[in-house]
């Protein structure tokens, strides 16, 4: 006998108490378990934390099962049933499983089998690590978490300074809109499909983190030129397609922002707001791009911030800077001004007059447009009172933006502004994207139908633009629906614009709404389109926005 093999022999020790030191030493969970009664025993803490029946569970497999997410069952059971049919002594396996709080938590169990003397499955036993508790690991997506994200990239720069890697931060294109059509709980799994499919695709040189909300971030070792070009396009071709999940469908692109160690920051802070600078002008410029840091996306972003500094200025100051313009609206088949658009200009007092394309979107990410659209619906309301007083039927079309309709007091806001004006609702035309408006959220629809009822008419406007269908018309609560100026652009030597135009009038007026084509230009295009049955028209050819006082002496008078 060597002595190795003596002196094990003549090491005694009590079981219970080493089991009992083990468990207290650790804050990983440690299981042994009987394979041929399929009884086993649980350490106190994993007991607490998942509300088992006690320490020694029989039938502990449907016990346990029971607790594992349904996505994780048929994995989690695989693994096991590899162990309990001997076909491998290794347990190794990831999972979900649901704590005494109702929570899911990722779990990593690891264990090893031992065989009696004829083979058979015997003894089982091994450890659970609460990758929650040990907080880097999110629960939601199973993936590294935004704390490891940040401790590896300062370890990175403190360890390894010459060493030059990566950043790509990447954001969900819309994301709120599908918490709205479905719920939060489907939000949730459609994050976690995205992050296993990026997870899939991503090279071995990368590691994927979930940062908050709908953003993740890659870390990129051994940067090389073309490699975020790379990445992202692999990203992008993958999720180019509408997604199913639960017979529920779905369209979600992504955008991505990055920034590079060390020739755009030096330290964490730096990168991570370099890349949130790149996202967000991926986003200002139509989603479903990537773009890298540079000093134009900085000066662009120092920009946005002065100007919503002024912006909220301007609010505070009473407006001053703010006016609204008209644009007219005719009688398609006459010609005669029957309404109006409003549209809100600003001038700055530091950068001029400022496109309403760069204003609006920093009224609406800054919360602004909730005080900015009410001034710009009430002005409106009063300026329309004013020329019914030449024309009774005379309408004002206000646009409003998606978190305007959202407040608490909004309805209450438009109906007392209209009756303090002395202005039937009638007057007014309210108007959303189309976009917005087919989401089909029961909550948006049930505000436009309160909407209605108080007498005032919603217009969907820019109708084929966006991605619905064309059912959508039959259900949607609107009264007009607004053609947008794509089809008007080729209608001269294009047949299917002008034929798309007939189309959709038919189409409307055989479920009750009127329509109003937007950019019509020249005497030409209107001669092909006036006769198409639109109730109204709208475009360049009739009018450019004015002011107020422009609009009476043109049209008015």
């Amino acid at each position: 006998m060597d002595n190795w093999e003596k002196d094990t022999d003549e090491f005694v020790y009590d079981k219970e108490h080493l089991y009992d030191a083990l468990v207290r030493s650790t804050d990983d969970y440690i299981y042994i378990g009987n394979m041929k009664t399929g009884t086993f025993r649980y350490a106190p803490g994993m007991v607490k934390d998942f509300a088992l029946p006690g320490e020694i569970v029989p039938n502990a497999a449907a016990v346990w099962g029971g607790l594992v997410h349904p996505h994780d069952r048929e994995a989690f059971l695989e693994a096991n049933q590899e162990v309990a049919d001997g076909r491998t002594q290794n347990h190794h396996v990831e999972y979900r499983a649901k704590n005494r709080k109702g929570e899911w938590v990722w779990l990593r169990c690891r264990g090893y089998m031992l065989k009696d003397e004829s083979g058979a499955p015997d003894l089982f036993a091994g450890i659970v690590t609460n990758l929650g508790k040990k907080n880097r690991i999110d629960h939601i997506t199973g993936i590294y978490n935004k704390f490891l994200f940040e401790e590896e990239i300062k370890s990175r720069i403190g360890t390894r300074p010459k060493d030059a890697f990566g950043v790509m931060v990447l954001g969900m294109d819309d994301f709120r809109h599908i918490n709205d059509l479905y719920d939060r709980n489907f939000g949730d799994e459609v994050i976690r499909i995205t992050a296993q499919k990026i997870a899939t695709i991503l090279p071995s040189n990368t590691g994927l983190y979930r940062m908050d909300g709908d953003e993740f971030a890659i870390l990129v070792s051994n940067i090389q030129p073309g490699d975020f070009d790379k990445i992202f396009l692999s990203i992008q071709e993958a999720f180019q397609r509408q997604q199913q999940y639960n017979d529920k469908k779905y369209y979600c692109t992504l955008s991505g922002g990055c920034a590079a160690y060390p020739a755009d920051g030096n330290n964490y802070q730096d990168l991570i707001k370099y890349c949130g600078y790149a996202l967000e002008y991926a986003k200002d410029h139509g989603k479903n791009r990537m773009y890298c840091f540079s000093e134009a996306i900085l000066s662009h972003k120092e920009r946005d911030l002065l100007l919503v500094e002024f912006l909220r200025e301007s609010i505070e100051q009473e407006y001053k800077g703010f006016q609204l313009y008209y644009q007219p609206q005719v009688e398609a088949a006459t010609g005669r001004v029957i309404g109006a658009e409003a549209l809100a200009r600003w001038e700055c007092r530091e950068f001029g007059s400022i496109s309403p394309m760069e204003f609006i979107p920093l009224l609406e990410k800054s919360g602004l447009i909730i005080q900015a659209g009410k001034w710009i619906f009430k002005t409106a309301v009063e300026q329309c009172k004013r020329w019914t007083r030449r024309n009774r039927s005379f309408t004002v079309s206000i646009n409003l933006s998606y978190l305007q309709i959202l407040e608490p007091d909004f309805l209450d806001f438009v109906k007392t502004t209209v009756e303090e004006a002395c202005l039937p609702a009638t007057n007014i035309v309210v108007e959303l994207t189309e976009t917005l408006l087919v989401k089909e959220n029961e909550k948006i629809t049930r505000i436009f139908e309160k909407i209605q009822s108080m007498g005032f008419s919603v217009a969907m406007d820019d109708f084929g633009t966006g991605y619905s269908s064309l059912g959508v018309l039959k259900n949607t609560p609107v009264n007009i629906v607004k053609i947008d100026k794509t089809f008007v652009d080729g209608v001269e030597k294009n047949s299917f614009d002008a034929t798309f135009i007939r189309f959709i009038v038919a189409l409307c007026h055989d479920v009750g709404k009127e329509v109003c084509l937007e950019g019509v230009e020249t005497a030409a295009e209107y001669e092909i389109v006036k006769g198409s049955g639109l109730e109204m028209i709208q475009g360049y050819y009739f009018g450019h926005p004015v002011n107020r006082e422009e609009f009476e002496e043109r049209y008015l008078n």
